[in-house]
This record gives C-alpha cells, structure tokens and sequence, in this order.
C-alpha cells in the first residue's frame, strides 16, 4: 500500500517547538532548511506509485522521506548503516524529511537498498537532479543565462590490472558464477582451471605470479580463456554477465584463427592492436582508459556565473548562487567536444538554456561554434594552438595577411615574389635565395624542396583559424574568457567536499546516480551559504 503523507498543511503544535529560537534558527539556515522549504514538496513520488499496490501489501514508507533520504546520503557521503541511524536519530535529518510519524523515522538498509536500485532502474536519479535544480533556480532567482562548461575525471572502487591480470580476474569471476548459478556446468570444467584460477593453489596457478613473468605466461593464459569460451559459448552460461565479459576479453586481448588440423588458435595481440575501450577490470567493466586522464569515467559539468565583481565594500547584498545546470557521466575514451550540444539540449528542454558559454578549446571546434551559433548561443573558446607552434616553427599566424587572406609579408618582413588564390586553397611564393639566408628558414613553414622558390600554401579555413587565434590574445576575449577559471574550484568541491574523488562503488549506473545526487548536494550547499549570507 501507498504511503504519501503531506507535507504542505502545518501542525496544529509546532512539532519542533521544543528546540526553541537558537538551534530552530540554525536549523533553517543549514541544508535541513533548503531542504525542507524548497525541494521536499517537490520531489518526483510519483514516478515511484507504479511499483507498488493502493489496497494491497505492507504500507510502504512514506515515498518523500524514503527519496529525501536516498538525496541525503549522497550530500554526505554516508553508508546504507550510517544513513539508517541518521534517519532514526538525527534530529538536523528528521527536520529536513519532516518526520513527524514514528514510522517514518525508522527504515532498514534492505528498504534503502531496493529503493536506490528502482531509482537507478529507472533513470530517477536524473530526474531528480533536474527537477529540483530547476526548483532551487527559481527559489532563489539565479541567473542562467551565463554558463561554464568543463569535464573532471572520476575514477570508481577498482583496482588497476595488468593484461594478465585482467583475464585471470575474468575467468576467476566467471567460475565463481558459474558453481553458483550453473554447478552441473561448473562440473564440466577442467578442474586443472578451477584449481589455477579460483583455488590458486598448486604448480602452474597464477596468484604467484612475477610482474616479470607476466609477458611470458599471458599466452597460456590466453589458451585457458579460448578454451573455457569455446567450451561454454551454446550453454545457458550465456545468460551469465560474467561470460559476456569473458568473451568481450577475449575479443580485446587475442586474436583467435582457425587452423584445419589443429583446430582454433590464439594469438595474444600486441598493446597497439588493442581498442581502446577495452575491459580494463572485470569488477567494473564499464571503465574506461585515457592517456591524459587515467582509468575511470569522464564527468561533465555545467554551471552559472555571474560576471559582475563582488562589492569590495560588503555592504551590497551577496548574489545568488551559482548552481550546476548539467551533469553528464560518459566513457574516458569519448573527446570533450562532443559533450557541448548534449549541454545545451538538456539545459534548453528544461527553459534554462544559456545565451553565453565558456568553455576551453577542447569544446571550441569550428563545428560546435557553427552548432552553438544556430542555436543562439555564443560559445566562447579559444582555439587550438597552431600545429608546429609547441615545436617553435613560424605559422600562419606570424606573417601579416591583406583582407583577403592573402599573405602581404613574412615574419621578417620580406614580401612575396607571387601569391594566388583557387577555389580550395591560397599560395605564396618567395625568393628561394631570400629564405635561404633568413635566421628562420629552418623553422618557417615555406619550403623549396624540389623547385625553386619557397612555397607555403593554406586553406580559407586556416585564415578564418588566424584570425579566431589572434581574437584570442585581445584583452576584449581575454575579459569574457576569465570568467572561465571559476569552474574549477566547482571541479574541487565536487571531487573533494563531496567526495566523488574516493568513492566505494562500482560500474556506470552506480557512479551515474552518485554524481548527479552530489552535484545536486552541492547545489543545496551553495544555497544554505547564500540563504545564511542574507541574514
């Protein structure tokens, strides 16, 4: 049966009287407070009714407290134990869930736990990330017509592997499965595997194994993993999550072919063979690998700002805060730029779409400029450094072009013999003699190899490049684009104050529903400081 108390009609006795004025005034300036005057009354319960009967069952607990406390959890970073004794004897989180039952103020872990599996099932998490974004937005009138985009990496409770190890942990994981949910199966199996990988006892079992010997025992390894997929592949191991991983490993890692008189054969392949979305650890095979950032999940994020300076003086009344607009969880392999327009989607379903973004130049493509114009929405990036410009090679950009784009001079000065202009392309040419005692000739990019003057052709768009990077270094951008650098303090109390930097969990669904829960959090707190500032 449905349990929905309301929240909205006040007791006849105050029920937190007997707090009196100090500590009831400290209750409504903290995140209890926000909580409870601006998101309670709003969370989404309903989405919740489908689950359960209106005449039949047990009563369930009252869908507001049982949601507020799923939030409450995550704002700070309790386990399921230490978020069932706050509900029960936290007087800051029976105020924030207006526990006023004596029912509602006990819940046990098992109730939480299914709760959080229905709201990852079916995608709840965001909606309540949005939702009440959006409720916070309005109570406290913040202006989103500015926005900051950027990504932080976020890395789950797994441990790195090497390729060894990686398909030691996956046939180990699968055999365990497979004595558990299959054991007539599990019988079939070479007890030689089961003893090498689950027992780990013996000659020949890999717990012992020397990083130096790794290389050397990763093909027999191999042979086992072939064997063993090749052995289960039309059973009911299928069904299995653990076989399916087996099998993508091995995809990954080797290369099977089919020898007529020996029959199948693996081949382990070489490190620059391998994709790069490949399983890097069967206890969370959604994580992924990127060379600059590590091993985990990309976090892109969205918030306001205001660009006006604060009030040196004090006495001008703080703000409103800014607050994250957008929360996205992807794969570590996937490149920023393609994060922008999903940004904007979401903000514009949600009638917060931003008429300014700043964002670095990994979001700043010609083609998401062209995206964020079309969508009346002023995306400013700089541009990507020139190719050649970390070597200390002359480009584009150091020689002086008339209107057209056509080159006046070079970087000394000199002006050119010809220049011509096609449908595609524009040319310059200069004296060979000239470049050949100019103090640059081994770092320009006009070249004489095989004719007889230097040579330096570009496109039209490499000149719309130019102009976009010297835009870059006026003080007019250099102004709109400082604003940027804000964002990363957000960055830092996301991973740190929230502690998305140590999380206890694992895969995407997981550490989806704990960033967007956080980012909500932080939300809150930025709320209570600005809602304390006021008085």
């Amino acid at each position: 049966m449905i349990t929905i108390r309301d929240h909205q009609t006040g007791d006849l006795f105050d029920p937190w009287d007997h707090l009196g004025g100090k500590r009831r005034q400290l209750l409504e300036r903290s995140w209890a407070g926000v909580f409870r005057d601006y998101l309670l009354e709003h969370l989404p319960v309903g989405e919740l009714i489908t689950r359960f009967s209106r005449q039949l069952g047990r009563p369930t607990k009252d869908l507001h407290m049982v949601l507020g406390a799923l939030i409450l959890q995550q704002l700070h970073d309790l386990t399921d134990a230490a978020t069932v004794e706050a509900v029960a004897f936290n007087i800051t989180w029976q105020y924030a869930l207006d526990i006023r039952a004596e029912s509602d103020a006990y819940l046990c872990e098992r109730t939480l736990r299914n709760y959080r599996q229905w709201l990852i099932e079916k995608g709840l998490d965001q909606v309540l990330f949005r939702s009440l974004t959006d409720q916070l937005i309005k109570a406290v009138g913040t202006d989103t017509s500015k926005q900051r985009l950027d990504s932080t990496a976020i890395q789950s409770a797994m441990r790195g592997l090497t390729r060894l190890g990686i398909i030691v942990e996956s046939i180990s994981k699968f055999l365990r499965e497979l004595r558990r949910f299959h054991p007539a199966l599990h019988a079939q199996v070479d007890p030689d595997l089961v003893r090498k990988y689950v027992d780990r006892e013996g000659n020949a079992c890999f717990a012992s194994t020397k990083p130096s010997e790794s290389k050397r025992r990763l093909p027999e390894a191999a042979t086992d993993l072939l064997a063993l997929v090749t052995q289960l592949r039309g059973t009911t191991a299928l069904e299995l999550p653990s076989f399916l991983i087996l099998d993508r490993v091995l995809s990954e890692q080797c290369e099977v072919k089919n020898d007529p008189e020996a029959g199948p054969q693996v081949r382990v392949k070489e490190p620059n063979e391998m994709p790069c979305g490949n399983v890097l650890s069967p206890a969370d095979p959604d994580a992924s690998y990127n060379a600059h950032r590590g091993v985990g999940f990309l976090v892109q994020i969205m918030e306001t700002y205001s660009d006006v300076e604060d009030d040196p003086t004090g006495t001008a009344p703080p703000p409103p805060p800014d607050l994250i607009t957008h929360v996205a969880v992807g794969p570590m392999n996937v490149h920023d730029g393609s994060s922008l327009e999903p940004a904007l989607a979401d903000t514009d379903a949600r009638t917060i779409k931003p008429e300014v973004v700043l964002a670095d130049s990994h979001y700043g493509s010609n083609e998401n400029l062209e995206k964020a114009k079309h969508q009346g929405v002023d995306l400013v990036s700089p541009s990507m450094p020139p190719k050649g410009s970390k070597q200390e090679k002359l480009t584009l950009e150091d020689f002086e072009l008339d209107e057209h784009g056509l080159v006046v001079r070079c970087p000394q000065g000199h002006v050119p013999i010809t220049t011509s202009a096609s449908a595609d392309k524009l040319q310059v040419c200069f004296e060979e003699a000239t470049c050949a005692a100019c103090p640059f000739h081994k770092s320009c990019c006009a070249s004489a190899v095989g004719r007889k003057e230097s040579r330096y052709q570009y496109t039209y768009d490499r000149v719309r490049q130019r102009l976009r990077r010297l835009h870059n270094h006026s003080d007019e951008f250099k102004e709109r684009y400082r604003w940027r650098s804000g964002i990363e303090g957000t960055m830092s109390r996301f991973k740190y104050q929230m502690r998305m930097a140590s999380l206890r969990i694992r895969g995407r669904a997981a550490v989806s529903y704990a960033s967007f829960l956080r980012a909500l959090g932080l939300n809150i707190h930025r709320v209570a400081a600005y809602k304390a500032a006021l008085e």
